[in-house]
């Protein structure tokens, strides 16, 4: 599969698109958000990579330390963009958030496709529906999307889809998904490159490097087979003493990360409680509702920082199409965030303070996306003209 170049002295071509449109991770300074950039082990860096990296990290470096909460909105000069992407709320969307406007009916005579009908107009778009999720939960994802997002990519713009999902979930709904240049997941704890040495199906290869950052509070990747009780780290000690206190917590399948589930006798200000008192080295935010615990080394936020100096990219030429609490960090980082939707008070709040920087949709679901996407056509072209 190739890859774009990334150089800073050509603007990427695009081709014709039809866009239709602890502390949280929100609450970490991004001065502090990562002390160093590791080298990789998987993918090798290019020649061209591996010259423009030591000029590369320091701006990145010097960039977030010199954020104040404003930021140009614009850059005049094109480096190597990138279009980070949540998944669930932003480009896969559920009942709840689109049956205000439309509905899914009958299937399409294109296979696998069904048909989402806005209630006010009659016009329908396809969707492929995904398999369900390790909770039940399915959800569809618009043809539309999956081509505006591709036309995007070929036109030399990076893209990461960027979930807190755990690996199993995102592993089977790959299928499913925009084809992209990075896959991360377990909120920044795991990234996945669409390339390997194998000839396998499906040629997915995990940047261990980046895995292994984590050890100390996630434990070595070697014990993901453990039961979470048996593993060491910061994060599993946590997890463990929780346990004892009649906490009910998700670690099926995650590696990196733990999630509450708030039921009775714990209630939200029990849980808050706890949040509050993480020790240093971990971080929490809401992901559909539901609080997610990883190491502060983690989130998306610093994953993400991690591919723009991989790729030579800086903040201010990458964006961000999100909607939930756990993006926040990151949505404040880049020089735009587009919002289909917003699924967190938090955000939602970020969103009223500064809609200049976070470009809300009118409506939500699939038509959300499909608005998002027409903004990121005006926003790309204005590297480009730079």
């Amino acid at each position: 599969m190739s890859e774009a170049s990334g150089s800073s002295d050509a603007a990427p071509k695009l081709g014709r698109v039809s866009f239709q449109t602890g502390r949280t991770s929100s609450d970490i300074d991004p001065s502090e958000a990562r002390d160093t950039l590791p080298d990789y082990e998987a993918p090798p860096p290019t020649r061209e990579e591996e010259d423009g990296r030591e000029e590369a990290e320091p701006e990145v470096r010097e960039y977030r330390a010199s954020l104040d909460g404003r930021r140009e909105r614009r850059p005049t000069k094109a480096s190597c963009l990138i279009c980070f992407s949540d998944v669930d709320g932003t480009i896969v969307h559920y009942h709840d958030q689109q049956s205000k406007w439309g509905e899914i009916t009958t299937p399409s005579v294109v296979p696998g496709c069904f048909m989402y009908v806005e209630k006010a107009t009659g016009k329908r778009h396809k969707v492929l529906k995904l398999p369900p999720s390790s909770t039940g939960a399915v959800g569809c994802i618009a043809i539309n999307a999956l081509t505006d997002l591709a036309a995007i990519r070929s036109g030399g713009v990076k893209l990461v889809l960027v979930s807190g999902a755990r690996a199993q979930t995102l592993l089977q709904r790959l299928p499913f998904l925009p084809a992209a240049d990075a896959y991360v997941c377990e909120n920044g704890g795991r990234i996945f490159y669409p390339h390997g040495p194998l000839p396998t199906a499906l040629p997915l290869q995990e940047d261990m490097g980046w895995r292994k950052q984590l050890n100390e509070w996630a434990g070595a990747p070697s014990e993901e087979g453990r039961s979470p009780s048996a593993r060491t780290g910061l994060l599993w000690e946590v997890y463990r003493n929780l346990k004892a206190d009649n906490w009910q917590l998700d670690a099926h399948s995650y590696t990196t990360m733990f999630r509450f589930i708030c039921k009775p006798p714990k209630t939200q200000e029990d849980l808050e409680k706890v949040l509050q008192q993480l020790p240093e080295g971990l971080s929490y935010a809401y992901n559909v509702g539901a609080a997610d615990v990883f190491p502060t080394k983690s989130g998306k936020e610093n994953a993400a920082v991690h591919l723009m100096a991989r790729w030579d990219a800086q903040p201010d030429s990458s964006f961000f199409l999100c909607d939930d609490d756990n993006d926040l960090g990151l949505a404040r980082l880049v020089g735009q965030a587009f919002l289909p939707g917003t699924t967190h008070e938090n955000i939602r709040r970020a969103a009223e303070e500064d809609p200049e920087h976070f470009r809300l949709a009118k409506r939500t679901g699939v038509l959300g996306t499909a608005e998002v996407l027409d903004m990121v056509r005006d926003y790309i072209g204005t590297f480009v003209l730079g």
